[in-house]
């Protein structure tokens, strides 16, 4: 186990571009470990060496090996866990084993309006085709979403309640039992996003009992692009038939039948190929992650977004992500003029945080992201740069609009 204050500078020097900026922005992307590198010369060595036998060698069994490193973080079993490419098409994946068993009366889906809008537009397209109603519940400007609004439209009628544990603008918690204790008790389903959850908080999806959990190796878990993961309740996850589907999902692959004979394994809910270079960047990250423990990161981080919360607070900044603790995720959302240029100027310094831009009631905001990386110094830094880049004028030097904000 690592210590986050005994075995900061150790840990600290496995992520190479701290060494160079101030990264605090691993609620979007987070930072690559060194020894993701040694995962990709891995995969070009077994390709190389190997050529088709790598299959053999490693790469089939690598989507499973990732995703039990996952099930590990979250409170799942071994093969409880499937890679996937992407959380959209992990929710097309879910949503498509309704397809052949809407018989029933159920056809409603609920979501809310700060759920992440690739998988609303997703799960709109589906419900269209399928003829579902799909119900979105309004922020009406607000960071999160009372629980009880999701609870009290959840009925007879709902065959999914697919809300986010954390939203992604303002880093509100979601009460997820509470959902899925009305869901249980009128027989509908969840389908949780919780991309901005593992990584950066505890999860265990037995206590939270979902039906089906989505994530991302992206932000918290620092594994970069291409490594979504699906977890199914295991009594779900025997009889369930994804009709988005495909040869990894087969019973007996290399056979290449004609008809699909569905896996007993997690491989069940995987389609065609996998990218197995991606799966192998996941691998240090998550080893890290593993080695330090979601308890400390946890620690770190309430600390961390308290220290943020202060400083804004003191400069007279708007908050868009809630102070309660319980209420709070990893990451705080800043509100305060020419918000998008600062963030310009700040990018220019090599401290990077990112920007979302405000609607539907809802502000401009910076959302800053600590992990457990990140040094208490570095959130002064953060701020005194924004007094300066406000005080000199300097952000009057940057564009107020663009189409591609990171």
């Amino acid at each position: 186990m690592w210590d986050l204050n005994r075995d900061l500078d150790l840990i600290r020097n496995e992520f190479p571009i701290l060494a160079r900026s101030v990264y605090l922005i691993s609620n979007s992307l987070g930072a690559v470990p060194r020894q993701a590198l040694e995962g990709l010369k891995r995969y070009y060595q077994l390709w190389a060496e190997e050529g088709v036998g790598a299959w053999e060698r490693e790469w089939w069994e690598l989507s499973g090996r990732v995703g039990n490193q996952v099930a590990s973080l979250i409170g799942a079993g071994d093969d409880e866990v499937t890679m996937m490419t992407n959380a959209t098409v992990s929710h097309w994946v879910v949503l498509s084993t309704m397809f052949s068993l809407n018989a029933n009366k159920r056809n409603k889906i609920i979501m809310t309006d700060h759920d992440f809008p690739s998988i609303l537009y997703a799960v709109h397209q589906i419900a269209q085709c399928m003829g579902w109603e799909l119900e979105v519940i309004k922020s009406h400007g607000q960071p999160g979403i009372d629980v009880n609004d999701i609870v009290k439209r959840t009925d007879e009628k709902t065959l999914f309640v697919a809300t986010s544990h954390v939203y992604f603008k303002s880093a509100y918690v979601q009460d997820i039992s509470q959902i899925a204790a009305r869901a249980r008790q009128v027989g509908a389903l969840t389908l949780i996003d919780g991309y901005h959850a593992p990584g950066t908080l505890p999860v265990d999806v037995r206590r939270l009992d979902v039906d089906f959990y989505i994530g991302g190796c992206l932000k918290w878990l620092c594994g970069g692009p291409g490594n979504a993961f699906l977890y199914v309740r295991p009594e779900l996850a025997s009889s369930l038939e994804p009709q988005l589907t495909g040869w990894f999902a087969h019973r007996h692959p290399f056979l290449f039948g004609q008809r699909m004979e569905y896996a007993q394994s997690s491989y069940r809910f995987m389609s065609g190929t996998p990218p197995v270079p991606c799966l192998y960047t996941a691998l240090a990250g998550l080893d890290i992650i593993n080695k330090i423990g979601i308890s400390q990161i946890r620690q770190k981080s309430l600390h961390q977004t308290e220290l943020i919360i202060n400083k804004a607070k003191e400069r007279g900044f708007s908050l868009f992500t809630l102070e309660d603790n319980e209420l709070r995720g990893g990451a705080i959302s800043l509100g305060f003029l020419h918000a998008f240029p600062v963030k310009q100027a700040l990018e220019k310094k090599g401290i990077k945080v990112d920007f979302r831009k405000g609607g539907n009631q809802e502000p401009d905001v910076i959302r800053v992201g600590p992990h457990f990386y990140t040094r208490d110094e570095e959130i002064d830094i953060l701020f005194s740069a924004i007094d300066a880049i406000l005080t000199s004028g300097e952000y009057k030097k940057f564009p107020a609009e663009t189409k591609k904000i990171t």
